[in-house]
């Protein structure tokens, strides 16, 4: 194996190495995006359980008082 072929396969090696690290750097850019979205969206679900859960208890409230009313009124 001569010089020549040993100092081409380092090249390759460190150019694969340069590559691999771009690539988790990339990588690490997109999943840092992808949980901001999941915290957010998170907030706005935590928003829309809050408003289900007052409609909620607002129906189970109404539903008893309009009985006793229409029960009262017969």
């Amino acid at each position: 194996m001569s010089w020549q072929t040993l100092w081409d396969d380092e090249m390759e090696i460190n150019e694969a190495l340069l590559k691999l690290e771009a690539h988790e750097k990339e990588c690490l850019i997109r999943y840092e995006n992808i949980q901001r979205q999941l915290d957010e969206h998170n907030t706005r679900f935590d928003k829309l359980d809050a408003a289900i859960t007052r409609q909620t208890y607002a129906t189970m409230t109404v539903i008893p008082i309009a009985l006793a009313i229409v029960e009262f009124l017969r």
